[in-house]
């Protein structure tokens, strides 16, 4: 009887140090962080215009240092690639699964209670538009609360290889809120309003509501570093005026896409 006792009570202390093992891990968690993703979606909608109305595959991975009360430090590198034979309506746009875009960031964020802040720097590259490119400054304020998550962005383009004016600007403002329905799956619906002045949109009717979207997207926690999710969006030209112009392209003013995607985070 007394081993007996003897067995629990020792197989009870070894499952406490194990359980405090286990926090202890976790809490150590470094300050670097590394996640990877993979999006399949059925068409490539950027501010509201069709940039490929055909399926794409969009990679992206992201290297971040947590400073504590100090912030955090990310750089990120996201690509566009075509998913079919071959992009638009023409025979020449006809290529293998190519590059159609390449994006770094450099990004600096940090919070102050409920409002959250972040600023950076985006160098936009496309391999297959002879060397032509562009870039941005940008900065985003959120409040979190409980009832939904607002935030507005502005974005300078300050320097385009292709010869564009250079003093174009987009906004964008936001609404979102995360329902977690299990410990596992989370759903978060979002509406989105884009807004840009006349150098960015090169209408003849100047600044302009350029884009405008509700969506709802899924994420399903498999492991706590391994996730699956999907999205479904409707956007639309809320300007009649850009819409006559053909802003969204493909002779569109309004789409619905959407797609998969998997996360990975380290």
């Amino acid at each position: 009887m007394k081993r007996a006792v003897f067995a629990v009570a020792v197989a009870a202390s070894l499952a406490a140090a194990a359980e405090e093992t286990e926090g202890l891990v976790k809490d150590e968690k470094g300050p670097v962080s590394v996640s990877a993703s993979v999006d399949v979606l059925s068409d490539y909608v950027w501010r509201g215009t069709i940039c490929n109305g055909n399926p794409v595959w969009q990679p992206g991975a992201t290297l971040s240092y947590d400073a504590g009360d100090f912030g955090s430090i990310s750089a990120a590198v996201w690509g566009s690639f075509d998913a079919t034979h071959r992009r638009g309506t023409a025979t020449r746009s006809r290529r293998a699964c190519g590059c159609q875009e390449i994006d770094y960031t450099l990004s600096y964020a940090n919070s102050i209670g409920p409002v959250g802040v972040e600023a950076g720097h985006v160098w936009y590259a496309f391999p297959n538009g002879n060397g032509s490119g562009t870039e941005e400054l940008y900065a985003t304020v959120s409040y979190e609360n409980p009832v939904a998550t607002p935030s507005a962005s502005a974005y300078w383009d300050y320097s385009d290889t292709a010869g564009n004016d250079v003093s174009a600007v987009y906004f964008s403002f936001a609404l979102s809120r995360e329902f977690s329905l299990t410990d596992e799956l989370t759903v978060t619906p979002s509406a989105s309003l884009g807004f840009a002045d006349h150098a960015y949109t090169d209408s003849r009717g100047g600044a302009e509501l350029t884009d405008q979207t509700i969506g709802v997207s899924a994420a399903y926690a498999v492991t706590e570093n391994v996730s699956f999710g999907a999205q479904i969006n409707y956007t639309w030209t809320p300007s009649h005026t850009l819409r006559k112009e053909g802003y969204m392209g493909e002779g569109e003013h309004q789409l619905v896409w959407g797609g998969v995607n998997v996360t990975l985070t380290f």
